[in-house]
């Protein structure tokens, strides 16, 4: 009885020595895969695209050690060009986050300012804020679905003027009727933001 005993100890430490050398085995293998991907070495993601380009109000992002709400979204459609723009709170402050799909994830955070506090009007080649230099970068008109709260009506047609000035910063015009909205705002790694998807 105890050699039987014995037999069967013997025969489980074996098995349990194969399966740990097939496990090891097979994640090697699937390390060799990985290290053999070709990857973008200026990718600026770290796995949360889905979830970014997924927001959705009372999603939560973490940022500069706040956390974030989603209040509205915005979701526009250029000729089958998408993006979307949300405006996100701390409570006190309020931001509005815009990503897009532009040969890879791009976001950026805006701040609303006031259309007087720009030299230039919509369209021109350069405008100035806060004695910052922007250049036109591209213009056009977009549908859009408006979901929470962003001040817009539910659903529409907007114009947009997009500039880029040095560096990462940014400067937008939008229209959703006669009156032209300006934000400023400055690109931002996706890997700098923490999302917390609404649950339920």
């Amino acid at each position: 009885m105890k050699l039987f005993i014995l037999l069967l100890l013997v025969a489980a430490g074996v098995a349990a020595v194969v399966a740990y050398q097939r496990k090891r085995k097979a994640e090697e293998a699937a390390r060799q895969k990985e290290a053999a991907t070709p990857r973008d070495p200026f990718a600026q993601g770290h796995g949360n695209e889905d979830l970014l380009y997924g927001l959705k109000v009372s999603d939560v992002i973490g940022y500069h050690a706040k956390d974030w709400v989603v209040r509205g979204t915005l979701r526009f459609n250029d000729g089958g060009y998408t993006w979307s723009e949300h405006l996100i709170s701390d409570a006190r402050d309020q931001h509005w986050l815009s990503v897009e799909d532009d040969e890879g994830i791009s976001v950026s955070i805006w701040q609303r300012v006031p259309p007087n506090e720009v030299d230039g009007e919509p369209g021109a080649r350069t405008v100035t804020h806060g004695q910052v230099a922007y250049q036109l970068h591209e213009e056009g008109q977009a549908a859009f679905t408006a979901e929470g709260t962003t001040g817009t009506a539910p659903s529409g047609t907007a114009r947009y003027i997009d500039y880029h000035g040095p560096g990462e910063e940014r400067l937008s015009f939008e229209r959703f009727g006669e009156q032209w909205e300006v934000s400023v705002g400055h690109s931002v790694l996706p890997r700098v933001l923490d999302v917390f998807p609404r649950t339920g």
